[in-house]
């Protein structure tokens, strides 16, 4: 692909003075960014090759774009609209295979491609509709201005175990919610693995069980705008239901604004020897809950970038959790942890039969900057401690800078239960 994009950068150059076409468009996906042609001084490479720059504007990983033209690109589409009781389907030109059924705004659709790629764009509002997608093959859905509450299970359910683009039309406010009792898992649900792109704001509310619950690995990409759990019965977002060392049993955030409340379980949930990687974005999340979680991942928990805002209200709560190990290595992490018997950061030693992974307890800081106030207190009923950091194994330390702020005179800034080994950083207890 890069000697594609190397000959299409060259034209681009040329075509800045003599095409008539005045726009460039960068296709990713189902997704485009437009710029002007006049405007656009530059179009250069990184120094190893894996990015390109459309001139002061925007850096691509070449590994995600799928070309660049002087037209605007044209997807085989397909259109639905609620609109209250009812709902419209058109489906578009070069759209084949493609079944669909409309019972008052309840709208499912069935497609048997297995080669060909669809964009379903959704728009509209309807207190009582629905949209379910079944297939085999990969698909992309954008939302592109939608209000939808299904009062009887899910608002999107998508029955297709590939990866599902969901993008954020820009300039969008799209929200959705599920009815109340159901034996659904989510709001927003997808059998296989959604990547969210795209400027607009998504707000979701899961009434049953979780807000946004993916069967497989869920990403955000670096374009994505902002997500709003609003509240949720079980987890804000879930995703992961995989196997030993399967790579489609992981949470990932590359960029976005995802903001989480009212999570009666936990925030995020990557399960069943789920890993958690972050590498950019911004994380806001509110543990009000007893026992609940900020993050909570089975197995490793890998941070290179981004930033976290975590606030730990509810008693016997954490506001990170591994159960296995975990690798700060960039990024911000600010924490305020004020329940009793809270814990801000902790690795557990996991050694029951029954438990997913075992013998885990590690956590290791290269990079990350943690800064953690610690307010709360013994829990009164079990005598568990509140802490900042909690390693119930080693405790590595080679870079980045812990602070520990204890506000509370039975509280602790740092537990380590098996080696505690620090070659570089500073750790700071207040």
């Amino acid at each position: 692909m890069k000697k594609l994009i190397l000959s299409i950068v060259s034209f681009v150059v040329l075509a800045a003075h003599v095409s008539a076409q005045q726009r460039i468009y960068v296709c990713e996906g189902f997704r485009y960014d437009v710029y002007d042609v006049l405007s656009t001084d530059e179009i250069k490479f990184s120094t190893d090759g894996l990015e390109v720059s459309i001139g002061d504007y925007e850096t691509y990983d070449l590994d995600d774009i799928d070309s660049i033209t002087f037209t605007e690109p044209q997807f085989p589409r397909i259109d639905i609209r609620f609109d209250g009781a009812s709902a419209t389907v058109n489906v578009g030109a070069g759209v084949k295979g493609v079944t669909y059924g409309i019972k008052g705004a309840v709208v499912t659709l069935t497609s048997t491609t297995l080669s060909e790629e669809y964009l379903y764009s959704v728009s509209g509002s309807s207190t009582n509709g629905s949209l379910i997608i079944n297939g085999e093959y990969k698909l992309t859905v954008e939302l592109a201005g939608l209000d939808l509450t299904n009062p009887n299970g899910p608002a999107i359910d998508i029955e297709c175990g590939k990866r599902i683009g969901v993008i954020l039309k820009e300039g969008t406010i799209n929200t959705l919610a599920d009815g109340k009792g159901g034996t659904h898992k989510g709001a927003f649900y997808t059998e296989g693995h959604p990547e969210f792109e795209g400027g607009g704001t998504l707000n979701v509310t899961g009434n049953t069980k979780h807000a946004i619950c993916a069967k497989e690995y869920l990403q955000f990409k670096k374009s994505t705008g902002a997500v709003n759990i609003l509240g949720a019965i079980s987890d804000g977002i879930h995703c992961g239901k995989g196997k030993k060392n399967d790579d489609n049993s992981h949470f990932q955030i590359n960029g976005g604004i995802i903001t989480i409340n009212n999570a009666g379980s936990d925030c995020i949930d990557a399960d069943d020897y789920g890993c958690m990687i972050i590498k950019g974005g911004v994380l806001n999340l509110n543990v009000s809950t007893s026992d609940g979680m900020g993050l909570k991942c089975d197995s490793i928990i890998y941070m290179t970038g981004g930033e976290l805002n975590i606030n730990v209200a509810g008693p016997l709560s954490e506001g990170i959790r591994t159960n296995y190990a975990a690798y700060f290595d960039g990024g911000d992490i600010h924490m305020d942890i004020k329940g009793d018997g809270t814990k801000g950061i902790r690795a557990k030693r996991c050694s029951k039969t029954t438990d997913t992974v075992l013998n885990g307890g590690f956590l290791n800081f290269g990079g990350t900057t943690v800064e953690i106030t610690v307010s709360g207190k013994t829990y009164v009923a079990d005598g568990t401690d509140c802490v900042g950091i909690r390693a119930d194994r080693d405790f590595n330390q080679t870079a980045g800078d812990i602070t520990l702020t204890v506000n509370s005179s039975d509280a602790t800034g740092l537990v380590v239960k098996g080696t505690e080994n620090r070659t570089g950083g500073t750790l700071v207890v207040k």
